[in-house]
């Protein structure tokens, strides 16, 4: 984050934008825990917010390791960089699943955790793809033409995804 944002406001800002998409997240995914497990909500909200967040603080770690000049991160997060973070995430975390799979027998915590991990690398790498294109003054974005299709689905799928899970528990 160090070669992307200066200013501390821009960090918290941000922080408080990976909470908010990370609980957006979270909502949604909450029947598929309720159908599974009975777990109370908060202790939910609490385990997969952090691993969220994680995923999103390794996705920084690697940005900040990754051997990337900070005139490239003006632009925007060149693809060579994404593809290649991600499918080596993928590949570590489903190591991970698996080892998890094997020693717990649990395939749903093990696909849970995989894909938490990836989704909070993936909210990060949105938020800071989206602080250059505001820093660089992009006016090509979909914010004049109305609510996104990404926005639709997110109003639409949280009260679904509550009314399903309601619905499963009775």
């Amino acid at each position: 984050m160090g070669k992307v944002i200066d200013s501390l406001w821009h960090k918290l800002a941000l922080l408080a934008l990976m909470i908010y998409y990370s609980g957006i997240f979270t909502t949604i995914a909450l029947p598929m825990m309720w159908l599974h497990y009975r777990i109370p909500a908060i202790n939910y909200y609490i385990f997969s917010l952090g691993i969220l967040i994680l995923g999103g603080v390794i996705f920084n770690v690697i940005l900040n390791i990754y051997p990337i000049k900070e005139e490239e991160l003006e632009e925007c997060v060149p693809k060579y960089f994404v593809i290649r973070a991600f499918a080596g995430k993928f590949i570590a975390y489903t190591i991970l699943s698996l080892a998890i799979f094997v020693l717990t027998d649990n395939f749903i915590l093990s696909l849970y955790l995989q894909v938490f991990l990836l989704a909070g690398g993936f909210f990060r790498f949105c938020i800071l793809r989206g602080y250059i294109l505001a820093k660089n003054d992009y006016k090509e974005s979909g914010i004049n033409k109305g609510i996104t299709w990404q926005g639709r689905v997110m109003v639409f799928s949280i009260p679904f995804s509550l009314i399903l899970g309601y619905f499963m528990l009775r």
